[in-house]
């Protein structure tokens, strides 16, 4: 496997030219923080529901023969030590990437991938798996694709698992020297964002029994494209701010009576959560560690109009703002060895415990001879609840991820489908509220 050499190059007070070793990639500050809290809870999967018996552990193999060709990510590993670690190559083994699974007959899907993600992985090899799960069905099986955190963010994965499955090429195009000074705007949108991270909490979770089970909670809530394509002609909103705008409407009727009456001044602001945000250039396609950042906005869910909470979420989600913010970003991202460790002890400590969002786009199942496409996101250390959308070209889907100790989270998908019936119909009955 052939790998380029990597220069990077950080601007204004970051500047500075490190040569790294043949084919080592520097971690960012993204991959440091990670790497900081791994366990078993940052894997992630995802999996394609296929009919008919299962293909063998060698067929899998052959068809992946060329995957360090055709994805030269996955022939990376962590190395180094301590304070000085980064990406290396390394020989892949195919006998320890593949893996068959069965299940006893009876079990979910869900029981199937919950058990096969927390799999332990072989020391010294990198941290990705293709997972042959069956057994559970006599006429159905999973594909799926098994990493890391510490390897890929959530992007990364799904963008990875398209490939993976779909036979496409990712060539290993690292990051490029950034090309003059930050933009003036992008500091002052930072500015502008940064107090954002420090807002309170807001009451959003119900006061019911919680679970008693230990595990964390997933829930699915499967929706056709072609209403968000239709709100988004109406409006000239995106898949993005249209998906913000329906969660909140079904936040708010989780527990209305944390979002009506007299309020006070936090309840009145909503819930403060986080928008993951890929800070990727378009072209750089390596999908190798975590680049993503978290664009802190706030929920609207004390707002009872459908069409004014998505105004409110556009309003916050502005895209030439979200582009500023991402620059900014990825200017941190790329801190020197020792402040960049320090940024992610930062990051670690100051995080604040809110739900976080990521809107990634999905492939068609069928392209790759499947029938649903399913996926277990990871579980961040603090956080209570995570929402994971994919976007797929005839259905979005929504992968709701709780704690245990949270009740009553099995009405979220229900709540979520009838949020998006209430703003398609509120923008039917008020066309001259359309326009954002």
């Amino acid at each position: 496997m052939r790998t380029a050499q990597v220069i990077v190059k950080r601007p204004g007070m970051f500047t500075r030219t490190r040569r790294t070793a043949e084919g080592t990639v520097p971690f960012s500050v993204g991959d440091k923080s990670v790497h900081l809290r791994d366990s078993r809870d940052w894997n992630a999967l995802v999996a394609l529901g296929k009919r008919g018996g299962p293909p063998t552990a060698e067929d899998v193999r052959t068809q992946l023969a060329d995957v360090t060709d055709r994805i030269p990510a996955l022939g990376h590993r962590v190395g180094g030590r301590r304070w000085n670690r980064y990406f290396e190559p390394c020989d892949v083994d195919l006998r320890h990437h593949v893996e068959e699974l069965r299940f006893p007959a009876g079990r979910t899907r869900e029981q199937c991938m919950k058990e096969a993600v927390e799999r332990p992985w072989p020391p010294g090899r990198p941290p990705w798996s293709v997972q042959i799960i069956s057994g559970y069905r006599a006429d159905e099986h999973l594909l799926a694709y098994r990493v890391s955190h510490v390897l890929q963010d959530g992007i990364a994965i799904a963008t990875t698992g398209r490939a993976l499955f779909c036979g496409e090429r990712l060539p290993f195009v690292p990051a490029q020297p950034s090309k003059g000074k930050l933009p003036g705007r992008a500091l002052r949108v930072g500015l502008r964002l940064t107090p954002r991270f420090f807002l309170p909490g807001a009451r959003w979770l119900p006061a019911d029994e919680p679970d008693a089970s230990e595990e964390w909670q997933r829930h699915t809530a499967a929706l056709d494209r072609s209403d968000f394509d239709e709100i988004g002609r109406r409006t000239g909103a995106g898949t993005a701010q249209i998906c913000l705008a329906v969660l909140s409407g079904a936040l708010r009727a989780w527990t209305p009576g944390h979002w009506t009456g007299a309020l006070d001044r936090r309840q009145r602001r909503g819930l403060p959560a986080y928008l993951a945000v890929n800070l990727r250039a378009p072209r750089e396609t390596h999908c190798l560690g975590n680049r993503v950042g978290g664009l802190p906005l706030t929920l609207p869910c004390a707002e009872p109009s459908p069409v004014r909470r998505l105004r409110q979420v556009a309003e916050q989600a502005d895209y030439r703002d979200v582009n500023d913010f991402r620059k900014l970003l990825a200017t941190l991202y790329r801190a020197p060895n020792l402040l960049g460790w320090l940024l992610a002890h930062v990051v670690l400590v100051g995080e604040r415990p809110r739900p976080i969002v990521t809107i990634i786009p999905a492939a068609d199942p069928a392209e790759a001879g499947a029938d649903e496409l399913l996926a277990v996101p990871a579980r961040l250390p603090k956080q209570t609840a995570g929402f994971l959308v994919t976007v797929g070209p005839t259905e979005i889907t929504v992968h709701c991820v709780l704690r245990p100790f949270v009740g009553d989270a099995g009405r979220l998908p229900g709540l979520i489908a009838v949020s998006l019936a209430e703003l398609r119909t509120a923008l039917i009955n008020q066309p001259e509220e359309s326009a954002l």
